[in-house]
């Protein structure tokens, strides 16, 4: 992996692997500790609701993000988060559930806010792009074979409020990591612009890359139905495996393990393939894993999420890739905004209908239609093959024709 080769980015890779072990590890058992303090399946599926609903203005936060340091601005995200994370310390009851959704509120934002991506523009050359994606998403998949099994336990032995601790140290050695970096930014989009195009921009640069169009289209539609099965896990896991809540961590973790490999492997296809045609089969993988979920049995569940988390990395390797290499480094907040707000206008609309859906329609019907639509994603990138645009060079790319 050349990314590899790169200081700046080996750190930021260590910092990644740390928070990201602490936010997994907490926001993925928030949906099991909403389900124990209410016993409801639709208010466990609402966490991840919450989590979405801060994506639906993504397009103000590209808008800072072009307009800042990036460094800086994750530097001050994450010190926020650590102080927001020990509001759970609070939770004794049903009645303070709130406190739950307003922290998933909060990790929406971060979420949302693609600084990190863009930062990369600044760190990595062209070249790079396909195997720092790579690594990313292995460490981060990676993280979650420990880190569920590791909230869910510190969860279950001392409480939710011990677990938010160790997620607020997780955001402090990330920020530790990110304030040691020196890095050459490429300027600030100036001010002066009117609002509205400035903050339309990344739409309107997305539109004109038809691989680009394509490929987001694909997310979008894909995400119109994969929230469904925030609510139908839990669905599932309860009345089809009879199993206890908990089982969802372990269920995450065999997800994670498939994904790290689908990480180590993508790297390559996407590179042999291109954007569209490695993009395409992971959506086809992803129904094919979706699809074992129609049979209520432990096994194949955990096969199933073996093989959709193997299928993750292709098309979000393929999205990344072709996002950092065809556009300009200060349009990378705005169209990776525009990107994501698509996405998750889609997938907040799929979760709210799957919490409304619990116990009306059956957990295998939900399955049966993300992995339909995951085939249609699939089909659509490779109906009419768009063009492959000219990569835009980075700072990074301008140093290193310097120093050849």
């Amino acid at each position: 992996m050349t990314a590899l080769r790169n200081p700046l980015f080996r750190r930021l890779l260590v910092g990644e692997a740390v928070s990201s072990f602490g936010d997994s590890a907490l926001y993925l058992s928030l949906g099991i500790w909403a389900k124990d303090l209410t016993g409801s399946d639709a208010a466990a599926g609402l966490v991840f609701l919450f989590l979405a609903l801060p994506g639906l203005i993504s397009p103000l936060y590209g808008h800072v993000v072009d307009r800042v340091r990036r460094r800086p601005l994750l530097v001050a995200m994450y010190g926020t988060m650590a102080l927001v994370v020990l509001a759970l310390t609070l939770v004794r009851s049903a009645d303070q559930i709130w406190i739950l959704y307003a922290v998933a509120l909060a990790y929406g934002v971060t979420f949302s806010v693609p600084a990190h991506g863009a930062l990369l523009k600044d760190i990595l050359p062209s070249a790079a792009a396909v195997s720092a994606r790579a690594a990313l998403i292995t460490v981060r998949q990676g993280v979650r074979i420990a880190s569920p099994v590791a909230g869910a336990g510190i969860y279950l032995a001392f409480g939710g409020g011990t677990l938010a601790v160790v997620d607020a140290v997780t955001f402090v050695v990330a920020i530790l990591v990110l304030a040691s970096l020196k890095i050459v930014e490429s300027e600030p989009e100036p001010a002066g612009q009117l609002f509205l195009p400035a903050v339309t921009a990344g739409f309107r640069y997305l539109w004109r890359v038809p691989l680009l169009v394509r490929l987001a289209l694909a997310s979008t539609i894909f995400m119109a139905t994969v929230g469904l099965m925030d609510t139908a896990v839990f669905i599932a896991i309860d009345r089809g495996l009879g199993q206890p809540a908990a089982f969802f961590g372990v269920l995450t973790t065999v997800q994670g393990a498939g994904s790290v490999v689908g990480g180590l492997l993508a790297g390559t296809l996407v590179r042999r393939l291109g954007e569209a045609r490695g993009s395409s089969v992971g959506y086809a993988v992803f129904a094919l894993g979706a699809g074992t979920f129609l049979v209520p049995s432990p096994v194949l569940f955990l096969a199933g999420a073996a093989i959709y988390g193997l299928a993750i990395p292709l098309f979000d390797i393929a999205l990344g890739t072709a996002q950092h290499l065809y556009v300009p480094a200060r349009l990378q907040g705005r169209v990776g905004a525009a990107i994501g707000m698509l996405s998750t206008v889609a997938q907040s609309v799929s979760i709210a209908a799957g919490a409304a859906l619990a116990g009306i329609v059956d957990y295998r019907i939900m399955y049966a239609l993300i992995a339909l639509t995951a085939l249609a994603c699939a089909a659509l990138i490779l109906l009419r093959p768009a063009p492959v645009p000219e990569v835009v060079p980075s700072v990074a790319d301008e140093r290193a024709v310097e120093h050849a």
